[in-house]
C-alpha cells in the first residue's frame, strides 16, 4: 500500500506532558485511521537502531538519549498520501517555525522535544512500521 501508510510516534515529552490523547485526536481529525499502536519504552539499542539513518549527525546522540528516556507511542496510520499529509499535520521540526494549528506548534516544547515523529518517505514509512509492528499487527480496516 505505497503512499497510504506512515508511522508516527508520540515521543516521551508528549506522553509525560499528558498530550497523548490530544495528539491522537488531532491525527484522527486530519483523516488518518490508526492501524496499530503500542506504548513502549525504547532501550538505547532500539533507539540507536531506529534512528540509524541519522548516525553521525550532530543531533543523533541527543535524539537517541531522549527517545530512550521514557515511554513513547508508535502508531501506524493510513490515508491517501499518508507521508506528506502527516508531515504537514505535525509541522516543522522546530515548533517556532511550525505552522499554526500543527501538532508541533500546539504541543512541542522545543526543536529537540518536539512531541512527535513522522516518517519522511514511503520507503522509510514501510521500514519504520516494520520496526515496531508485524504485518499481522497492522489492522486492515478497508471494507
Amino acid at each position: 500500500m505505497a503512499g497510504r501508510r506512515t508511522l508516527g510516534i508520540v515521543k516521551p515529552d508528549g506522553i509525560v506532558n499528558g498530550k497523548l490523547g490530544l495528539i491522537l485526536a488531532h491525527v484522527e481529525r486530519a483523516g488518518f485511521k490508526v492501524r496499530a499502536a503500542r506504548l513502549v519504552r525504547l532501550s538505547r539499542a532500539q533507539a540507536e537502531a531506529f534512528y540509524e539513518v541519522h548516525r553521525g549527525r550532530p543531533f543523533y546522540e541527543e535524539l537517541v538519549t531522549f527517545m530512550s528516556s521514557g515511554p513513547c507511542l508508535p502508531f501506524a496510520l493510513e490515508r491517501a498520501d499518508a507521508v506528506a499529509t502527516f508531515r504537514a499535520t505535525i509541522g516543522a521540526t522546530d515548533p517556532a517555525e511550525a505552522s499554526p494549528g500543527t501538532i508541533r506548534k500546539l504541543f512541542a516544547e522545543s526543536k529537540g522535544r518536539n512531541a512527535v515523529h513522522g516518517s519522511d518517505s514511503d520507503e522509510n514509512a514501510a521500514r519504520e512500521i516494520g520496526f515496531f509492528f508485524t504485518e499481522a499487527e497492522v489492522a486492515d480496516l478497508a471494507q
